[in-house]
């Protein structure tokens, strides 16, 4: 028997333990029924999940134990994505391991991802996350760095992937080469730098605004609008650059904006991405004067060394003491930093470095009728996307001037040439590995390692290719062959708003170059997890909630509900008091099978019935509305209104009227009856079990082995099928039925409950009045009785003889008295002899006058204290109305 309280912290373990060892999830090859493959996030090893984490996921894992569900072959990896900066850091300063020492640095990054993920499993596993865990996968893995490896020979192969000498996006702080969408702009206070720069013909000055004075030794044209009226006599001329006296030209170029500063600004190599374009448009030179680290270089002259926030204050102050700088205005503007990592932030700095790049710039039409043929959940975030296709500038920095990371599969000797490793020696780590030749086959020269690791979309952005075996299929592995066929393009892509640009854009890209096709049927899109207070979650607001504050108090699928409520593409802020409510819902639903085990112990399903009674048929019948409803909700991939719908029905449709209204039934002694309310009862609770199987595996899992794997047999509720919506079950009739008979129930209760009376008190005497609907009424009539304790309950057609009397009039002492002192018993005599007087004319204008022993009285409603009674046969009664019933209690 179920105990009578539910407890999650002993049941889930239990369950998750279970499902492992029996390998409840185990995903064999079945090409007899139709695939789903998903496409997993892998996250990245930092050794804990977080409320997106389990968000995100929980997503996954709902529609994953659905589909299979509903028959699918369910292809379900997790994988890990394991490089990157932070592992690199916590190695450098938490073990004091240099990369200087490359093989030992790198081991122990090795060693602590391992630790990481060991975790984030266990964390998985404790939200109930129905992976197959044979099929996880790791980005550092051999196999993996080799099938990476293998995608970039083939796009050298096709031409598409290039060494080159560029602006990049580069992070001092981090000293690495960045993706643009590793960047993102900032707002925030600075100031609008306004210089006059002299014409180099002394006729004058041109004046520029600028948020960045430091960057003037990397000027190399000023740049006006050619249709602007106070620079035509200026464009041609030169203007000669203050402090560092070399002369640029000022150009006439219609991408400057007439209307920001002075309508003038300067060219420097290289400020920001207009500035690159610029540069290129008229092959202006190149002058840097940032390094790596972002201090000034040489070209910098006296301000050599100061960090770019310094010597823009130096520079500032310099021209100033010239008389050049006229004017310092504060502006709220936006600031290139590094976003892609909080915990950096730094500012961006645009300097031109050889690296390596895959041309994706010209591909981005391709790339966005590709993701036109992909179904997006919601629809419009296929938009974003498309923006971020048509925003592209360059092609796609994928080398880091970091450690741990897979290595690009390349040599290069001094002259240029690229020499690519063979297929068969991949992984190759060039760092590490020898060249497959000894020389450069073009020029003899000596060959030199490429030391850069890859960006680490590059390995991610192939995960649909990894879960479906693409490289040992390409191989000739006969049985990869037949996975690659079976699960190619992968079901379903899930994954948030913030990676489209990245996670979403690069894997449709890398996919239909290496294949030809689209990736993905689907992509589903989650929205964010924000704190408790509504803003992002961060440390700085004090509203960081982890998974572990919430699983040891309400448990895994409580908060596995939280994450169902999400609506699709939207931000969900976590409430506690939301998991608080679900945590309440599962004692409920806890309750309501323990209370109908009693009764269905005995119960055999197979049983022979007759047609069942109204009620029964009535909660069947809205059942299998919500089966057809929920079931076209996950078919959208929407589970918020699906989740807020099954919850409403099976606390107050299930527990607050149909239990009510059977539990006379099942105590009583009417043998068939009874029957059929269990027969009705097993039919319900077994399918509201199947439909809340996806979104609370532990205490479904726990609710069948209890109740319904002895009947059923199959060894978990995991494996049983998705409940199946039966025209047949729905019943206009009894649906009418049931809810007038929840309607009558109802007031019944309120009158219950406003007399002190316990829910069981028996009623001596009831009379429901009903014209169009008696003979509904009297079809529900012994439900009524039953469910309300009622001894003699009426249903009479017709409308009731009633009585309305005033049974109290009398003035309010508290208004009254200070007014009419003495004269207030005269009131109350007044009130009394002239009761239906004074109700009539109080009801009509609000207030009633008259003369007391030649004094004039003026009372409101306030100042009257009137009671009104029912009365039926000169018996006093209290009514209630339902439609066109009058429900009469006496």
């Amino acid at each position: 028997m179920l105990p009578k309280t539910y407890d999650p912290n002993e049941i889930e373990p239990k369950w998750q333990k279970f499902w492992l060892d029996e390998k409840i999830y185990k995903y064999e090859l079945d090409e007899k029924r139709p695939s789903y493959a998903i496409d997993t996030p892998p996250p990245f090893t930092s050794g804990t999940l977080h409320l997106g984490h389990v968000l995100s996921h929980t997503w996954i894992d709902i529609i994953a134990r659905y589909k299979r569900m509903t028959g699918y072959n369910v292809l379900f990896p997790q994988g890990f994505d394991n490089h990157g900066l932070p592992t690199e850091l916590k190695v450098e300063k938490e073990f004091g391991i240099s990369k200087d020492q490359p093989e030992l640095f790198l081991k122990k990054c090795v060693e602590w991802t391992w630790q990481a993920i060991e975790a984030m499993r266990n964390q998985f596993i404790r939200i109930g996350y129905s992976a197959d865990w044979d099929l996880e996968y790791h980005t550092m893995d051999d196999w993996y760095k080799a099938a990476v490896q293998k995608s970039l020979l083939e796009f050298y192969e096709k031409g598409m992937l290039y060494r080159d000498k560029h602006p990049v996006y580069w992070c001092p702080r981090c000293r690495t080469s960045l993706a643009k969408a590793e960047v993102g702009y900032v707002e925030e206070d600075g100031f609008l730098y306004y210089i006059k720069l002299p014409l180099a013909d002394g006729s004058g000055y041109v004046p520029i605004a600028t948020t960045r004075p430091e960057l003037m030794p990397a000027c190399v044209a000023v740049f006006v609008h050619p249709e602007d009226e106070r620079y035509k006599d200026v464009v041609g001329k030169k203007v000669k650059l203050p402090i560092f006296e070399r002369e640029v030209p000022v150009i006439a170029d219609e991408d400057v904006d007439p209307e920001f500063g002075t309508g003038a600004v300067y060219n420097c190599t290289y400020g920001d991405e207009q500035d690159v374009v610029w540069q290129k448009r008229y092959n202006l030179p190149v002058i840097i004067a940032i390094n790596e680290d972002g201090t000034m270089n040489e070209n910098a002259g006296p301000y050599k060394g100061l960090k770019t926030e310094e010597a823009r204050k130096a520079i500032a102050e310099d021209l100033e003491k010239m008389g050049l700088l006229y004017d310092k205005k504060k502006v709220h503007h936006r600031v290139l930093r590094h976003t892609e990592r909080s915990s950096c932030m730094a500012p961006i700095e645009l300097l031109p470095k050889t690296q390596w790049f895959i041309k994706v710039k010209d591909f981005t039409d391709e790339i966005v009728k590709v993701a036109k043929e992909i179904n997006w959940y919601p629809e419009d975030m296929f938009l974003r996307l498309k923006d971020w296709a048509d925003s592209m500038d360059w092609d796609w920095v994928i080398s880091r001037q970091r450690v741990f990371g897979t290595t690009l599969p390349f040599w290069v000797c001094k002259n240029g040439h690229v020499v690519p490793a063979k297929e068969e020696d991949l992984p190759v780590d060039p760092r590490f590995d020898k060249p497959p030749v000894e020389k450069c086959p073009v020029c003899g020269a000596e060959l030199e390692p490429v030391t850069d690791v890859l960006d680490c979309w590059i390995d991610s952005s192939i995960t649909p290719l990894i879960i479906t075996r693409w490289h040992e299929a390409i191989e000739g592995d006969e049985e990869a062959k037949r996975w690659f066929e079976h699960n190619f393009p992968t079901a379903l892509r899930p994954q948030g708003t913030d990676i489209i640009r990245t996670w979403a854009f690069y894997t449709i890209f890398r996919t239909y170059v290496l294949t030809g096709e689209k990736p993905w049927d689907d992509v589903l899109i989650n929205g964010m997890v924000a704190g408790p207070d509504g803003r992002k979650m961060s440390k700085s607001y004090g509203n960081v909630v982890a998974p572990d504050e919430v699983i040891p108090k309400y448990g895994a699928d409580a908060l596995r509900l939280w994450t169902a409520l999400a609506p699709p593409g939207e931000d969900h802020p976590f409430k506690w008091e939301t998991v608080d409510y679900n945590y309440r819902f599962l004692q409920k639903v806890w309750n309501i099978y323990r209370f109908a085990e009693r009764h269905l112990s005995d119960f055999d399903p197979s049983s022979a019935l007759g047609e069942l009674e109204p009620i029964d048929r009535w909660i069947l019948s809205r059942l299998h509305r919500v089966i057809k409803f929920a079931t076209e909700e996950m078919e959208r991939y929407r589970f918020n209104l699906l989740t807020r719908e099954l919850m409403t029905f099976i606390w107050h449709e299930v527990a607050d009227d149909y239990i009510e209204m059977i539990k006379y039934r099942l105590y009583g002694d009417d043998e068939e009856s009874k029957l059929k309310a269990k027969a009705a009862l097993y039919e319900l609770l077994y399918n509201v079990m199947l439909l809340l199987a996806p979104l609370a595996p532990h205490i479904t899992e726990e609710l069948y082995q209890e109740m319904f794997k002895g009947h059923v047999g199959v060894k978990s509720v995991h494996l049983l099928e998705w409940p199946k919506y039966d025209e047949g079950r729905i019943s206009e009739e009894a649906e009418r039925l049931g809810e007038l008979a929840r309607e009558i129930v109802g007031v019944m209760r309120r009158y219950k409950n406003s007399h002190g009376l316990a829910l069981n008190a028996k009623l001596k005497h009831v009379a429901i009045y009903a014209t169009d609907s008696y003979e509904a009424l009297k079809a529900i009539e012994k439900d009524i009785a039953g469910t309300m304790n009622i001894e003699r309950l009426e249903i009479i057609q017709g409308e009731p003889e009633l009585e309305e009397r005033i049974t109290e009039i009398k003035p309010n002492f508290r208004t009254v008295g200070p007014r009419y002192g003495k004269l207030v018993p005269k009131i109350a005599a007044y009130l009394k002899e002239n009761a239906e007087e004074v109700a009539r004319t109080l009801k009509e204008a609000g207030k009633v006058e008259f003369e007391v022993e030649g004094q004039k009285v003026e009372l409101n409603k306030e100042d009257i204290v009137l009671r009104k009674a029912v009365f039926s046969e000169g018996e006093e009664v209290e009514t209630a109305v339902v439609g066109d019933a009058v429900v009469v209690f006496f």
